[in-house]
């Protein structure tokens, strides 16, 4: 198991979105790094709206969609939580590449 950091910004961002405390918090940032959707995992238009917020979000280098949320990592530190819009929640499977 990889020990990933929480950068206080991550923090308030889960706390505001999901409700989430400080341990919480830490766990769901290593849930989301080791079973979320990476950016190649995705096709359509889920794959345009993660390279915009890629293109926002410069010094990240790893996101990782987890449920309804997309969890921008630098290296192995969280830095943010942005909500992903319903139109793609609704329908994730649509929008995620099969696994061979």
């Amino acid at each position: 198991m990889i020990a990933v950091k929480v950068t206080r910004h991550a923090k308030q961002r889960i706390h505001e979105r999901e409700g989430l405390g400080k341990s919480a918090t830490e766990r769901k940032a290593q849930l989301a790094l080791e079973r979320g959707y990476r950016h190649s995992d995705t096709k359509g238009e889920l794959k345009k709206w993660l390279d915009e917020q890629w293109e926002y979000k410069r010094t990240a280098n790893g996101m990782r969609i987890y449920g309804d949320k997309l969890y921008v990592f630098a290296g192995l530190t969280l830095v943010t939580v942005l909500q992903v819009p319903p139109k793609f929640t609704r329908n994730m499977k649509a929008y995620i590449r099969r696994e061979s």
